[in-house]
């Protein structure tokens, strides 16, 4: 079979043994080896080369002119099971012929062998799996299936899918179950994740369809007019790794907040139960959830609260190396760079980062961190505590190296650590948001006071470090068509801190009759638990990554 480009293959006669044309098959390079094909839903999937196709009993080549994309695919002899209610076509990867090699293609034989017989898988090497799903929407994804542990194939009870979570369509025309591409399943599950999304626009070529979380339903239901969301058990028992877990909220005014540990847990254990309301106490209080219309009642007061209920996202990098059902998860197969294998958060001992690879001839410069690093996740965890990824995506994590700052940097450090107690904090980790043109020159010039103002100085004329990356996620720019928002994770020498004031152009002394010229080093919002620190000397800062991230979609391609 050769897959092309519509407007490029050639017109041909309908006759006994010729078959109809395919309807236009979408093809994506995912990267130099790996390419992707998108089959049209209605797709004539009954012909063997196509169940050979989903059950990776294929081999796979092809070749490219500046015109037009070859794909050849080579069914293998296999035993043809009955097919299930619905199945999920995943593209497998391909291997790139050498271009410096012409490799002949056998033609597809299209009629199943006389007797069938079962391909032996090498041993040692796991069977490519085959997804299905039921009709039924409250069966469960297959743990087992997830893991690699479930022998039954298509006549498993269960739904067999790529991820523990898996977002269908009822179609109005067809009367089944459309899967929405791999990339946009981890998108919409992230998108849905985030208790404050309320919905999100779903696009494909006929359409832009609104689908309201709440409600789980459609605005627009002339072509689908059902949505399900499958999922997973609960039990630690069958899947230790990445169970299925619930949160729920209800909303006090100005956010969603969650239930109290106890409160929440009975309110899960009624849903599950399938119960309509359940009663609790909080303090002196008495409530009713209403799960038919998500409110809390306030059974004295007669006062009504929204509730929602959500899952914990799990990312599929996260469930590496557990989940085995075959599906890309981002993290990279090179070999880990030994220089990222550390903590770059943690104390170290030497005078440069271990994780540094400094270039002496540059008066900066700035290195990728390789995705599922040590260094990397460090400042993932850090920087996802309040900007978590259902709500936003990093993009890059780029150590920032410039020699002259850094020894600027150490040597106040050294300076500072013989005037403080053990009992005061000497370095912190806090955030910056800033723009894109901005974070070029902070990365040449370091942080400079000298530049307040520009947001404000209501605790002093310097530079303005958070203690959360959502704080400084309001004053991180979206740039381009990309809307690529930059922002530092720096170190910060915060030393004695006093509560900062609009007026401030240094700190003040530590006494100002004792101690006339000795002053504080560094201003805050809050003494007690400050969020804010304000930095006047560019010695006491610098900028130690550069976070590159933007905001998740609020449209997702379902075609």
């Amino acid at each position: 079979m050769s897959l092309v480009p519509h407007s490029k293959r050639p017109k041909r006669k309908m006759e006994k043994d010729v078959l109809p044309s395919e309807p236009p098959t979408k093809v994506t390079f995912l990267s130099q080896s790996h390419l992707l094909l998108e089959i049209p839903q209605n797709t004539n999937t009954n012909l063997p080369v196509w169940e050979a196709f989903t059950s990776g009993e294929v081999k796979v080549a092809w070749t490219v002119n500046p015109y037009s994309i070859n794909v050849h695919v080579t069914p293998l002899p296999s035993i043809q099971e009955e097919g299930d209610e619905s199945i999920i076509t995943q593209p497998q990867p391909a291997v790139q012929p050498s271009p410096t090699t012409k490799k002949k293609v056998p033609p597809i034989n299209l009629t199943p062998p006389a007797t069938p017989t079962k391909r032996k898988t090498p041993p040692g090497v796991p069977a490519r799996p085959v997804f299905h799903t039921k009709p039924n929407s409250d069966t469960l994804i297959c743990d087992k299936f997830l893991l690699n542990l479930c022998h039954a194939g298509n006549k498993c009870k269960m739904h067999h899918t790529p991820y523990p979570f898996h977002w269908q369509l009822w179609a109005v025309s067809s009367h089944q179950w459309v899967d929405l591409p791999t990339r946009s399943q981890v998108l919409l599950e992230r998108i849905y994740c985030n208790v404050n999304q309320e919905n999100v626009f779903l696009n494909d070529q006929d359409g832009c369809y609104c689908l309201d979380f709440d409600s789980m339903e459609l605005d627009d239901l002339s072509k689908y007019d059902t949505v399900r969301r499958l999922t997973n058990s609960d039990s630690l028992a069958k899947n230790q790794y990445f169970p299925s877990k619930l949160k729920i909220y209800w909303w006090d005014s100005q956010n969603w907040t969650e239930y109290e540990e106890a409160v929440s847990n009975l309110l899960l254990k009624s849903m599950r139960e399938k119960k309509p309301e359940c009663f609790f106490d909080i303090r002196a209080g008495k409530y009713k959830v209403d799960f038919t219309s998500m409110t809390q009642l306030n059974i004295t007061t007669g006062y009504e609260r929204g509730v929602r209920c959500r899952p914990v996202y799990r990312s599929p990098v996260s469930m590496q190396p557990f989940l085995r059902t075959g599906v890309q998860t981002g993290l990279t197969t090179d070999p880990p760079v030994t220089t990222f294998g550390v903590d770059p958060l943690e104390e170290f001992s030497s005078w440069y980062p271990p994780v540094w690879s400094p270039v002496f001839e540059r008066d900066y410069s700035l290195v990728d961190v390789p995705v599922g690093s040590q260094a990397y996740q460090s400042v993932q965890i850090l920087f996802n505590k309040s900007l978590p990824d259902t709500m936003v995506d990093i993009i890059a994590v780029q150590q920032v190296q410039n020699l002259l700052h850094w020894d600027k940097y150490q040597r106040h450090k050294l300076y500072m650590q013989k005037r403080l107690t053990k009992e005061e904090p000497l370095e912190l980790h806090l955030f910056h948001g800033t723009t894109k043109e901005a974070a070029e020159d902070i990365c040449f010039n370091n942080f400079d006071p000298r530049m307040a103002g520009v947001n404000g100085t209501a605790f002093g004329f310097g530079a303005y470090f958070a203690t959360t990356s959502a704080f400084s996620d309001k004053f991180s720019a979206k740039m381009g068509p990309t809307r690529l928002r930059h922002m530092f994770l720096a170190k910060v020498l915060v030393g004695k801190v006093c509560l900062g004031n609009n007026s401030y152009r240094r700190p003040p002394p530590l006494d100002s009759k004792t101690e006339p010229y000795c002053l504080y080093d560094t201003c805050v919002d809050n003494e007690a638990n400050p969020t804010m620190f304000v930095v006047f000397d560019s010695c006491q800062c610098y900028p130690y990554y550069l976070i590159k991230y933007k905001e998740l979609p609020r449209e997702i391609e379902i075609c």
